[in-house]
């Protein structure tokens, strides 16, 4: 495995900070075809540019023509009916046609790259520790990097949850409440135990309406009026439920759990102290060279680099923040600590968006750090 001191180093620069992120709040209470009415004036310029985004996809088919005569007769709602009119309502507000936002909408959850984690780490001033969730998104798309904000979810004049998102996407792909934190994560389909002819029918469901997106799954946790579920609740949920594959990272005041999605099964990993994942599944790691090439013949049809190189690289960052977790030892790292992983290369590199830090012991949910990147 290559080490991340042998790689060229990109130019990645800090852009923004916390503070200098937008901050919007949008209204649970309102009807949802209002509720991002200021977010879509102040980004209507840049959602316009979702078509460059839109072209680009559709190239991936392979027969964009077809595709997008597809997506503009096909593409109407998502499968829950208060985003439907939210999608709607944006579409509306902005005049980006409606197949346009389904698609940003549906299209998201499946391409995001990332590393995320849960590390306990000391209270200042206090003989005491907190579970942090710590986050960085890495995507390809940078035309999205300008639309980074800050959202504080509020029903009934109280903030409820926080989230770091793009302007006009609704689903939750980095989100904290009180009681819970939450993170996506990519996993490849070559990593999925069911039939590829099953994934992709469960991906044409959800462009359809038909299924929600794993993003979607994870807003209706964040934002149910209940009590958030325990970790062992979120065990038993998604090892019953059909969820596009995925890797997800769940934190609550006192432990982090790391679930490997497949689409009808789930694998788990708990801890009361640390764990990170990036994009490859734990046994991945203890692969042997015969494994690997098993793995490239069977799954990748003799083609060694793309998803290899993918597996390879995910391995080195988590190997990374692994090694810096055991280097402080347990109980002496701190908030600055994990702020410091979160910019080191190769954890933040040429790809990467944003990276964050949750607190899920705070009322409302902590998003207590959040930086976006530029390159």
């Amino acid at each position: 495995m290559s080490s991340s001191d042998s790689k060229s180093r990109p130019q990645v620069r800090i852009a923004l900070t916390d503070q200098a992120i937008p901050l919007y709040r949008v209204d649970m209470s309102k009807p949802p075809g209002v509720r991002y009415e200021q977010i879509c004036e102040d980004f209507k310029d840049r959602m316009a540019q979702l078509v460059l985004i839109y072209d680009d996809i559709l190239l991936l088919s392979g027969f964009p023509r077809l595709a997008a005569f597809l997506a503009r007769n096909l593409l109407k709602r998502v499968s829950s009916d208060e985003e439907t009119a939210e999608i709607k309502g944006i579409s509306h507000l902005t005049g980006v046609p409606l197949h346009l936002v389904v698609a940003y909408n549906t299209f998201l959850d499946l391409f995001a790259g990332c590393m995320s984690g849960g590390a306990q780490t000391k209270i200042p001033g206090s003989r005491g520790t907190r579970m942090l969730h710590f986050r960085n998104l890495d995507w390809g798309m940078d035309m999205l990097r300008n639309m980074i904000i800050r959202v504080e979810y509020v029903r009934e004049g109280k903030v409820v949850a926080r989230a770091l998102t793009y302007a006009g996407y609704l689903g939750v792909l980095t989100g904290v409440r009180k009681g819970l934190s939450m993170s996506m994560n990519y996993r490849t389909q070559t990593q999925s135990k069911s039939w590829r002819a099953s994934n992709t029918l469960h991906y044409v469901s959800i462009l359809l309406g038909f299924r929600p997106s794993i993003a979607s799954q994870l807003r209706e946790i964040l934002l149910d009026p209940q009590c958030p579920p325990s970790l062992n609740d979120l065990i038993d949920k998604f090892s019953k439920i059909t969820a596009s594959s995925s890797y997800l990272t769940f934190c609550s005041p006192t432990a982090v759990l790391v679930i490997e999605k497949d689409l009808k099964s789930s694998t788990n990993h708990y801890s009361e102290d640390f764990l990170a994942v990036a994009n490859h599944d734990v046994s991945v790691e203890a692969w042997s060279s015969e494994k690997w090439k098993e793995y490239v013949d069977e799954k990748l049809d003799g083609e060694i680099g793309g998803i290899k190189d993918l597996l390879e690289d995910s391995i080195d960052r988590k190997n990374c923040v692994c090694r810096w977790w055991g280097d402080k030892g347990k109980g002496k790292v701190t908030l600055n600590d994990v702020k410091s992983w979160l910019r080191k290369y190769p954890i933040r590199n040429e790809m990467t968006h944003y990276s964050c830090i949750m607190d899920p012991s705070v009322e409302g949910g902590g998003l207590v750090w959040a930086e976006t990147c530029q390159i």
